[in-house]
């Protein structure tokens, strides 16, 4: 598993053939880009309880409490089956949520076309390999 965690000031995404009107706008936010790699699939409960403990971790540091988790199969060559990929995004945002995080899920296997604005800070940008 790798995380790239920005924290962002603006975030927006439309589908890759939608006009401007189809464009999803999210504010403040610690964006994470997740990359689920094969060997997850093997350690889905360990994969999933340090994933949800380095965004809180991020989260609290720099005091955001929505976080917006997108898929992101290309931060390595090795890929988890998408359907794997998909459901621990989703079960990632479920903890998240109920420890009363505002959680945005960019839906799972589109391409989209995207803008964001990352703040300065060292903090504002972190990565994370979980093993």
């Amino acid at each position: 598993m790798r995380l790239l965690m920005l924290h962002v000031d603006s975030f927006w995404y439309r589908p890759n053939e939608s006009s401007s009107e189809d464009r999803t706008e999210i504010g403040e936010s610690l964006h994470v880009w997740i990359h689920s790699e094969t060997d997850d699939e093997e350690n889905r409960a360990s994969v999933l309880r340090k994933m949800v403990k380095n965004i809180r971790w991020l989260a609290k540091k720099i005091d955001c409490k929505s976080v917006t988790l997108h898929s992101f199969a290309h931060l390595d060559d090795s890929k988890a089956d998408p359907d794997f990929a998909d459901s621990l995004i989703e079960e990632v945002a479920s903890k998240l949520r109920d420890r009363e995080y505002d959680v945005h899920i960019v839906p799972f296997g589109h391409f989209y076309e995207f803008n964001l604005h990352v703040k300065g800070p060292s903090l504002a940008k972190v990565f994370k390999r979980i093993l």
